[in-house]
């Protein structure tokens, strides 16, 4: 049941091409639920090379809409599993490829996300330090 639901996944969550009027804005509102689900069944089913290898073909494919991959850094477990399933499947050149690449998409996105936290406490730090200079009340 897991490996016919994962298999139907695959292609459900391919973005949809904008000239067919689409942007594959019908999965978006459950692109959390789609991922946790898919990080759940591989998590239950962690020893069967084909639930990890269509596990990770799901999640990479979420991953070709820049949008999503913010999502996949969100959900639960996500990293770990990639991690596991490189670890697990070494000769699987799908799921080698598949992982990686979702880790490198997350890694850039949690970058940027820690380069505007950062600006942003600095800009804050800054304030703060100011405030630590001035004389409190006696």
């Amino acid at each position: 049941v897991q490996f016919r639901g994962l298999f139907a996944l695959i292609n459900l969550v391919i973005p949809v091409n904008k000239n067919r009027n689409g942007d594959g804005s019908s999965i978006s509102s459950h692109v959390y639920q789609l991922s946790r689900l898919t990080i759940l069944a591989m998590k239950n089913f962690h020893t069967n090379k084909s639930i990890l290898n269509r596990g990770c073909l799901v999640l990479r494919n979420l991953s070709l809409n820049p949008a999503f991959v913010s999502i996949l850094a969100k959900t639960p477990g996500c990293i770990d599993m990639l991690l596991h399933c490189r670890s697990v499947c070494p000769r699987d050149a799908l799921v080698q490829r598949s992982a990686k690449t979702i880790m490198i998409l997350i890694q850039r996105v949690t970058d940027n996300d820690a380069i505007k936290i950062s600006n942003l406490a600095g800009s804050i730090g800054y304030v703060g330090r100011a405030n630590l200079n001035r004389p409190g009340p006696k």
